[in-house]
C-alpha cells in the first residue's frame, strides 16, 4: 500500500461529475491560474454544490485544468449542478468549459493531511464522458441517462449520441445534455470523427432550421485560397453571433471542400436547411465576391450579391473583414431573408408549439407593420404563452419589447405600469442569460424612455458590443443615442447600420434626419423623411410640416399637415407630450414645435394648443 494512504474506506456507487478547461494547457501560466481561480468561484456558486458541501457529502479533486465532484445522493445531483454551472459560465465567455457525468464504484481514500481523495472506475469513465466533449457540452453515460430517464422533466433534455471507443478500447454508450437554453446542441466533434459524419448529427437537430457555410471557392493560388478559407469561417462566426440562427460549425462544413453536387445534397450532409455559398475571382489587384443563400427543401436562391474590392486600397485581410460583415448583416438581422424564410417556415405551427426564437420572429414579423391592430394581436398571444410557458429570456424579451412599444407609440393599454411592466419583464430576462442581446437591447431601450440615461448609456454600449454586426440593433440604439443629443455620434452608428445592410428598415433614416433638423438644415432633412417607410406613423408628416414651416414652404406645409391630422385628428392638443416621449433630452423640442406653427398646426379643433397625450407617437 502507498505510504501516503493512511485508510482505504469502502467501495460504494457515487455520482460524478468531471469538468475542464478547454484549451487549458495553450495559455501562459498567470491566465492558467486566474481561469482555475475563476472556474473554481463559478463551480462554488452552484446551490447544488453548497447543499452537498454543507450536508459533508461532497468530494472535491483538482486536476489542474479542472476538477472532480464526487457526490453521494442521486444521479440528479450532478447534472443539476452541472446545469448551474452552464447557466453561471454565461457571463464568463472567456471560460470554455466541458463536462461529463456518471454514475459508478469508487473507493474513498485518506491522505496522510487527513484530506478525503476517491479514486476508481467511477471517476475514470466520468472523466472518459467528458472527454468526448467539446466546450459547453455536457455529456452524460448511459447508466445516468437512463436512471434521469424516469423521470418526466429529465426526458425532453436527453440527447441519445450513441456509442463511441474512448482510451484503452472502452467504448461508452454517450448522450448529450442540453435545452432551450443551456448546453451545448452540437454532436461533438470526437464522435463526428468516430462515426464518419461530416456534421452534425442531423438526428440531434431536432426541428431547428440549420444554417452551413459551405466553404467558398476560389481562383486557386495560395492568396486566394487563404481568403477564401478565413472569409468563410467570419461568415460562420458571424452568423453563430445571432442566438436565433442554428449554424454549423465551420469545422464541420469544410469536410465537404473539393466536393461536387447542388446545393440540396450538400446540406442534406450538414443537415442544414439553409446553405450560403461563393466563389472569390482575382484580377489584377482587384478580387470580386459573389455569394448566395440557397433553400436546400425548395431549392429556391433566396438572396445573392456580389462584391469588389481592390487590395491596392485596402489589406487583403480589411478586405475579408468587410465582405464577410456585410454577408452577415444583410441575411441574418432581424430584416433579412434567412428569418423572413424561416417565419415562412414556421407559419403553421400553432401558438403552442412556437419556441422561444419562434416567438422572437413573431415580434419582427409585428416590427415590419407596427400598427396598434397588430402590437394588440401579438401581445394577447405573448401573454397568453407566458402563462403556459417557463418564461425563458427570449419570451421575457418579446413581452419587455411589446409593452415598451405600448408606451413609445401610445398604443391601446398603454398606462402609467407599462414602464414597470416593460422593466421588470427585461431585467428577467437579462438575469437568465446577461449574453441575450435581444434582451439587453429590451432593457436599454426600457432605461431610455424612463429617462433614465444613467443606465441608458452603459446598457446600450454592452449590447452593441455582444453582437457588432446585427443592423437592426445598432440601428435602435443608435437612434435612440441621437434622442440623447449625441447627434454626430448616435447618427455614426445608425449610417454603419445602414453600410452594413443595403436592405436596412427606413426608420433608420431618422437618425441623420433629426442631425440635419438640429443644424437647422431642414432641406436634408426633408430628403431624409422621403425615405422614411412608416406610413402608419406621423413622425415623416410632423418633420416634413415643421421643416416646410421653417422654410416658409407653405403649399407644402399644409399638405404634410393635412396627412398629419388624417392620422390623428386631435394630434395638436397632445403634440407637446408625443414628442417628449421621445425628445425628452435632444432639445428639438421647440424647434420642432416652432416649425409646427408656422405650418399652421397651432390649435386643435377643440381649441386646445400642445398638451396631453395621445395615440401614435414615435
Amino acid at each position: 500500500m502507498p505510504t501516503e494512504i493512511k485508510k482505504k474506506i469502502e467501495l460504494e456507487v457515487v455520482h460524478v461529475l468531471f469538468l475542464d478547461i478547454v484549451g487549458y494547457s495553450r495559455r501562459l501560466t498567470n491566465e492558467q491560474q486566474t481561469l482555475i481561480d475563476q472556474l473554481n468561484q463559478v463551480v462554488r456558486s452552484s446551490e447544488e454544490f453548497q447543499s452537498a458541501e454543507a450536508a459533508g457529502r461532497l468530494i472535491k479533486i483538482p486536476t489542474g485544468d479542472g476538477m472532480a465532484l464526487v457526490f453521494y445522493k442521486s444521479p440528479a445531483q450532478p447534472v443539476e449542478c452541472a446545469l448551474e454551472i452552464s447557466h453561471a459560465l454565461k457571463t464568463h465567455p472567456e471560460l470554455r468549459v466541458r463536462m461529463g457525468v456518471h454514475s459508478g464504484p469508487v473507493s474513498a481514500v485518506t491522505d496522510l493531511n487527513d484530506r478525503t481523495n476517491a479514486a476508481g472506475i467511477g471517476i475514470n469513465i466520468a472523466q472518459r464522458v467528458m472527454d468526448c466533449g467539446d466546450a459547453g457540452h455536457i455529456l452524460l453515460s448511459q447508466r445516468v441517462a437512463e436512471d434521469l430517464a424516469q423521470y418526466g422533466e429529465w426526458q425532453p433534455q436527453l440527447h441519445d449520441l450513441g456509442e463511441v471507443e474512448v482510451k484503452h478500447g472502452v467504448r461508452v454508450h454517450v448522450f448529450n445534455l442540453y435545452n432551450k437554453e443551456l448546453g451545448n446542441r452540437e454532436v461533438p466533434e470526437k464522435l463526428r470523427q468516430a462515426k464518419g459524419q461530416t456534421a452534425p448529427a442531423v438526428l440531434g437537430r431536432g426541428e431547428e432550421l440549420w444554417v452551413a457555410v459551405l466553404p467558398f471557392k476560389s481562383s486557386g493560388d495560395a492568396e486566394m485560397e487563404s481568403f477564401a478559407n478565413g472569409l468563410g469561417e467570419d461568415i460562420t462566426t458571424g452568423l453563430s453571433r445571432f442566438r436565433y440562427l442554428s449554424v454549423v460549425a465551420s469545422t464541420s462544413a469544410a469536410r465537404l471542400k473539393g466536393e461536387t453536387g447542388d446545393e440540396r445534397a450538400l446540406g442534406a450532409k450538414l443537415g442544414a436547411r439553409y446553405v450560403l455559398e461563393g466563389r472569390i475571382r482575382k484580377g489584377g489587384s482587384g478580387i470580386r465576391v459573389t455569394a448566395q443563400l440557397v433553400d436546400t427543401q425548395t431549392g429556391a436562391q433566396l438572396w445573392a450579391e456580389t462584391y469588389n474590392r481592390d487590395l491596392q486600397a485596402s489589406s487583403i485581410f480589411a478586405a475579408q473583414d468587410d465582405v464577410a460583415a456585410r454577408i452577415v448583416a444583410t441575411v441574418a438581422d432581424s430584416y433579412g431573408v434567412l428569418v423572413h424564410s424561416m417565419r415562412t417556415a414556421i407559419r403553421q405551427k400553432d401558438d403552442a408549439d412556437l419556441t422561444p426564437v419562434e416567438w422572437q420572429f413573431q415580434y419582427f414579423a409585428y416590427r415590419e407593420q407596427i400598427t396598434p391592430a397588430a402590437h394588440g394581436a401579438l401581445r394577447t398571444r405573448l401573454e397568453r404563452a407566458a402563462e403556459l410557458d417557463n418564461r425563458p429570456p427570449d419570451l421575457w424579451a418579446c413581452l419587455a419589447q411589446i409593452y415598451v412599444d405600448e408606451y413609445a407609440f401610445g398604443f391601446p393599454g398603454n398606462d402609467e405600469t407599462s414602464l414597470d411592466r416593460a422593466l421588470a419583464a427585461a431585467r428577467r430576462a437579462v438575469e437568465i442569460d446577461r449574453s441575450n442581446q435581444f434582451a439587453l437591447v429590451a432593457l436599454t431601450q426600457t432605461h431610455f424612455f424612463r429617462q433614465d440615461l444613467a443606465a441608458f448609456g452603459p446598457a446600450a454600449e454592452r449590447a452593441m458590443a455582444l453582437n457588432p454586426l446585427n443592423s437592426d440593433a445598432l440601428g435602435i440604439l443608435g437612434l435612440q443615442i441621437v434622442h440623447t443629443g449625441e447627434f454626430e455620434r448616435g447618427t455614426a452608428i445608425v449610417r454603419r447600420a445602414m453600410e452594413l445592410n443595403a436592405n436596412h428598415a427606413g426608420w433608420m433614416h431618422f437618425a441623420p434626419l433629426w442631425d440635419h433638423f438640429h443644424k437647422g438644415e431642414y432641406e436634408q432633412a426633408l430628403e431624409c423623411a422621403n425615405r422614411v417607410d412608416v406610413p402608419g406613423l406621423f413622425w415623416p408628416y410632423l418633420v416634413m410640416a415643421s421643416a416646410c414651416g421653417h422654410l416658409d414652404r407653405r403649399a407644402e406645409a399644409a399638405a404634410a399637415v393635412r396627412d398629419l391630422l388624417a392620422l390623428d385628428p386631435e394630434f395638436a392638443a397632445h403634440a407637446r407630450s408625443n414628442i417628449g416621449t421621445w425628445h425628452f433630452a435632444s432639445d428639438l423640442m421647440d424647434p420642432i414645435l416652432d416649425g409646427l406653427r408656422k405650418a399652421g398646426l397651432g390649435k386643435s379643433r377643440s381649441g386646445k394648443v400642445w398638451h396631453g397625450r395621445g395615440s401614435g407617437s414615435g
